[in-house]
Parts: C-alpha cells; sequence; structure tokens
C-alpha cells in the first residue's frame, strides 16, 4: 500500500457513518431492566471490610515483629545499668585533668579517649554482628587514627 492509498483511506475514515443496526432498542431494554446497578453495589461492598482487615493484619504484623525483636536482645543488654557500665564515659573536664596529671596535651588525651571509646563500641557491635564487614573497616580506620594520634603526640614533646 502507498503513502497515497492510506491517506485516501483515513480520509473515507473521517466520514460520518451509521451504524450496522439500530442501537436505541438495547439501550432502552437495559434502562428499564434497571437491574445492571446492584451487582455493582454488591460488590464494592466488601472493598471497605477487606481494606481495614488488611490495615489491621499489617499493623498486628509489624506489632509481632518488634516484639520477637526485642525479646531476642535479652533483658541484660537492654538494662540501661549493663549499657552504663560497659562504657564508661567521663567528663570533659574529667579528661582534661586526666591529661594534665600525664603531663600529656590535654587536646590529644581527648582524642585518646575519643578513640577508645570508639573502639570500644565498634568492638561491642563487632561483638553482636561477626559477620559485618563495614564494622571491621571502620575498626580499621579507627585503629589508624590512634596511631596517627600517637606519631602527633610523640613529635610533640
Amino acid at each position: 500500500m502507498t503513502e497515497f492509498e492510506i491517506q485516501r483511506n483515513l480520509r473515507a475514515m473521517n466520514a460520518p457513518r451509521m451504524p450496522g443496526r439500530d442501537l436505541w432498542p438495547s439501550i432502552a431494554a437495559r434502562i428499564e431492566a434497571g437491574d445492571t446497578a446492584t451487582p455493582r453495589a454488591a460488590r464494592r461492598r466488601w472493598l471497605p471490610l477487606a481494606a481495614a482487615a488488611s490495615t489491621v493484619l499489617a499493623i498486628a504484623g509489624s506489632l509481632l515483629f518488634f516484639a520477637l525483636n526485642d525479646r531476642s536482645i535479652g533483658p541484660a543488654e537492654s538494662d540501661d545499668y549493663a549499657m552504663a557500665t560497659r562504657f564508661q564515659r567521663i567528663s570533659p573536664q574529667e579528661a582534661r585533668d586526666q591529661a594534665l596529671r600525664s603531663g600529656q596535651d590535654p587536646r590529644l588525651a581527648g582524642a585518646n579517649i575519643v578513640i577508645d571509646a570508639a573502639h570500644s563500641e565498634l568492638q561491642a557491635a563487632l561483638e553482636q554482628h561477626p559477620d559485618a564487614v563495614f564494622l571491621v573497616s571502620l575498626l580499621n580506620r579507627t585503629n589508624a587514627q590512634r596511631m596517627k594520634i600517637e606519631q602527633l603526640g610523640a613529635k610533640a614533646g
């Protein structure tokens, strides 16, 4: 088929046409029957119930999931006292006093304390998740920072 024939057929399709059969009698019969609207309304009655049921199931499932995760932690690890005794935190004033007693630069001593705290936290996290490779890389970076601080301390005096 050439371009000219395609154009002619498209123009012929644009002309008004009469339907092959009269559509009005079937439309009028459907309007008079009037029972086509009731099955649709009956189908839509269960939609809000299904939405409510799925919402309840989703909430119950998430609560169950979080309850099981909290139970797997164990009472010793979730205790605030146990967490506080595992990671001893000291105030900045105590860190400065400790550094002055040891004769170090207080800035380097503070950095050592921060690095030590980060190292102990990473060790604890690695004990909980031994397959976490990113924790090992963070631990290596922390050790590298500790070595740089020690080198700075040796150069400073």
